[in-house]
């Protein structure tokens, strides 16, 4: 890794040391001798002996370095910052990536008495779990840390902190700007962490260049959300927010309307944080582009009601579900003394997902209940004040279970309705699903032929293999439509899922790719994973020195391009991988932060460059040097949670 430039920003948000440090031309691996087929441009080489970097936890630093990369807790935050530099090129954890930037956003604390820091992002302090408050909008950056009382103990909060992004974003590394304080519960005892935030630029039919944030601050599974006018010029919020009243997420997509540019609805996936599975709500005045003082709900859809799989189901008395049986290695131990992975249950939850940029269709990461597709064309085709108005499609899902008993026996007559719903699985309104449902066959007969249907409807890995959540992301490829004859709208042919264990039991769980040229019946293609997701790898897996706990190392949040997936891998860091050929999806580079690692965050691409969040060190840049990183877009804002691309400069910045 060879340094051009180190740019030192003392005393940045009060932590009284080393708050940036770029390496706008590291190298890592070598000089370039492979050629990128697809742009012609000389890219690193990718090692064939390997399909994914493993990371030497043995070796790796765990905590506070000094200058030279080795433990040390009491080595200055100069020297401290400095030496993950050190350490990252010693220990090869960054390959096809380009470490530019570190800016920690947690402060150390130094005992007076032993000399040692602790407690902040230069000693990889895990700061709470669930962090994944990381949005840019223009040149707007907002960072949420997490705050679980069980770690930082009660009060103790982290404002969401507001960045600029500068002109020349490889040379000089965000800059604060602002502050939004961390909202309190039961009398400011209890930290409300930042789940998630989504900052957007858009501009209305008057003419006037809009930005809002969107906020989910939740104390458990689901928060608040709330949505905030933003000054585009300053970066900062202009009120106190507003928030959608009985509106509760744990996730949720900010979808922006491409035929009303007033138009953004927010996408919420509730995860049990409430009876309903989805809930869709305008933000914005959809004549005038301002954000609404009060949300508007538009519409609801809750899987377990249409008909899908009881939410939390339990195993019987032999450990049998019913859908199958699971593995069980819960007589296993790994390096922390834990007990292996079992299944408890079946959470059947809506859990995250993604919607299409023409808003049709909605892809969903429903954890054990699979991956499935939601037609959500009523939403996209109506106005708000119509699907408000309850005239245009049932605002919530239809109950088709006999006397509403939710896990009793479906009512067949019941079922055709569902396709009335505004938000609905595309099997139920298939035609040849409706022809069957009325046709002149036997009750008994429709039934059995639906639930096969409705099975084969939703991709499911659970059972035989464990994963408490089951999916937790879904992510359609874009600019690679189906070529059937049966797909003239040019929907998605493969769509992006990972697996989420959280807590991190043996085994670990990674990404599949699945075809959804036929959307009632998906399929997977390929699958990647880091070898700690063989249970006899993961048992093995060695304590770094000086690290206290072991991050989650499941994929979480992908960031999806044609050809490219960037994933946000938790304890095994950011990873690239090339999906040209879904069937056989392979490794081309990885990032991993160092003194720890937890990255939780979707990868954000500002101009370029990629920004990322880790719970235990902070905000990271990275710039993407392998296959395929002439897609990486260069002048946009670009990431798989909300509307994408969207303009990456300030008003004054942009061509009118």
């Amino acid at each position: 890794m060879r340094r051009k430039s180190i740019v030192l920003i003392a005393s940045l948000m009060g932590l009284g040391g080393l708050a940036g440090v770029s390496l706008a031309d590291s190298e890592s691996g070598g000089a370039a001798q492979c050629t990128d087929p697809a742009s012609g441009k000389p890219v690193d080489c990718v090692p064939a002996t390997f399909t994914t970097f493993d990371i030497p936890f043995d070796k790796l630093p765990g905590g506070r370095m000094d200058a030279s990369g080795n433990l040390n807790k009491r080595s200055s935050p100069e020297d401290a910052h400095a030496g993950a530099f050190v350490a990252a090129k010693k220990l090869g954890l960054f390959r096809n990536f380009e470490w530019v930037h570190w800016v920690p956003t947690a402060p150390s604390k130094k005992d007076p008495v032993t000399g040692e820091w602790g407690g902040g992002d230069l000693d990889g302090f895990p700061t709470g779990w669930g962090s994944t408050g990381l949005g840019i909008a223009g040149d707007c950056l907002y960072w949420g840390r997490s705050n679980s009382t069980n770690t930082t103990g009660p009060g103790v909060t982290h404002d969401v902190i507001i960045f600029r992004i500068q002109p020349d974003p490889e040379k000089d590394p965000p800059v604060e700007v602002g502050r939004m304080p961390q909202l309190t519960v039961d009398n400011g005892q209890t930290a409300v962490r930042d789940r998630e935030l989504r900052p957007y630029n858009y501009t209305s039919t008057d003419g006037v260049d809009r930005m809002l944030m969107v906020r989910s601050a939740a104390t458990g599974t689901g928060g608040d959300i709330i949505t905030y006018t933003v000054d585009p010029k300053t970066c900062l919020p202009t009120d106190k927010g507003a928030k959608a009243e009985g509106v509760l997420a744990h996730e949720f997509y900010l979808w922006h309307d491409p035929r009303n540019p007033n138009r953004l609805l927010v996408i919420s996936q509730t995860y049990g944080a409430q009876d309903e599975d989805l809930i869709i709500t305008a933000i914005t005045d959809e004549k005038t582009g301002l954000v609404l003082k009060k949300p508007l709900f538009l519409a609801a859809f809750t899987l377990e009601d249409v008909g899908g799989p009881v939410r939390n189901e339990v195993p019987d008395e032999t450990g049998l579900f019913s859908s199958g049986r699971f593995t069980d290695y819960r007589h296993l131990t790994d390096a922390w003394g834990r007990p292996g992975a079992s299944q408890p249950s079946m959470v059947n939850l809506l859990h995250s997902g993604s919607m299409s940029n023409d808003g049709k269709r909605f892809y969903v990461a429903g954890t054990t209940a699979g991956t499935y597709i939601l037609n959500t064309e009523k939403i996209a085709n109506s106005t708000n004040a119509e699907l408000a108005s309850g005239r245009v499609c049932h605002q919530r899902s239809t109950n088709v279970w006999i006397d509403g008993k939710v896990g009793g026996v479906v009512d067949v007559k019941k079922l055709p309705e569902v396709a009335n719903d505004c938000v609905h699985p595309v099997l139920n309104s298939d035609p040849g699903v409706l022809a069957m449902l009325r046709s002149d066959r036997s009750d008994a007969d429709k039934l059995a032929r639906y639930t096969r249907l409705e099975t084969r409807s939703r991709f499911s890995f659970t059972p035989p293999m464990i994963a408490m959540a089951g999916v937790h992301s879904a992510v359609p490829v874009p600019d690679r439509p189906s070529l059937s004859r049966k797909n003239p709208e040019g929907l998605p042919a493969w769509v992006v899922i990972t697996e989420e264990w959280p807590f991190g039991p043996c085994p670990e769980r990674g990404i599949r790719i699945i075809n959804v040229e036929s959307e009632i019946s998906p399929m997977m293609v390929g699958a990647l994973a880091m070898s700690d997701s063989l249970v006899e790898n993961c048992i093995k897996q060695p304590r770094p020195p000086g690290s206290t706990i072991r991050p989650m190392m499941h994929a979480h949040n992908p960031t999806v391009l044609k050809n490219l997936v960037f994933v946000g891998w938790q304890g095994h860091g950011v990873r690239a991988i090339d999906i040209s050929n879904p069937f056989n999806p392979r490794e081309v580079g990885h990032a991993r932060p160092i003194p720890w690692g937890d990255v939780m965050t979707y990868p954000d691409i500002h101009n370029g460059l990629i920004y990322v969040g880790d719970n235990h060190s902070g905000l990271h840049v990275l710039k993407y040097t392998g296959p395929h990183a002439d897609e990486v877009p260069k002048n946009a804002v670009y990431s798989s949670n909300r509307t994408s691309p969207h303009p990456s400069g300030p008003p004054r910045s942009r061509k009118k």
